[in-house]
């Protein structure tokens, strides 16, 4: 008995340690995604801002993301990078992590 409670603590630890690799993988991608982006629109964020987020959007695109948000403030670009977790367990729920966010700002200053 106490062998197969023993296995199914492991079992949970294991599920829980799965979890929690899942969500920051994800939270890595999300910030690489809106640090590349961030630098990309950066040259066109003076000119035009739509053009900004546009290739932004590409940027997070091609980074398996999405693009939460892009705005230009001051000439900088701010980009907000959002990753949907494709299976999202009840432990990663609890964290609040259900779609890691990420934000990067560039500008040409």
């Amino acid at each position: 008995m106490a062998a197969l409670a023993l296995v199914a603590v492991l079992v949970v630890v294991a599920l829980a340690l799965g979890a929690v690799a899942a969500v920051l993988a994800a939270r890595s991608r999300a910030s690489a995604a809106a640090d590349l982006a961030a630098l990309a629109a950066a040259p066109d964020a003076q000119l035009s801002p739509a053009t900004a987020c546009s290739r932004a959007d590409g940027v997070v695109r091609a980074n398996g993301a999405e693009l939460a948000s892009c705005t230009v403030v001051d000439g900088d670009v701010v980009v907000v990078a959002r990753v949907r977790l494709p299976h999202v367990s009840p432990l990663a729920l609890l964290a609040g992590a259900a779609a890691p966010e990420a934000a990067s700002r560039a500008g040409l200053r």
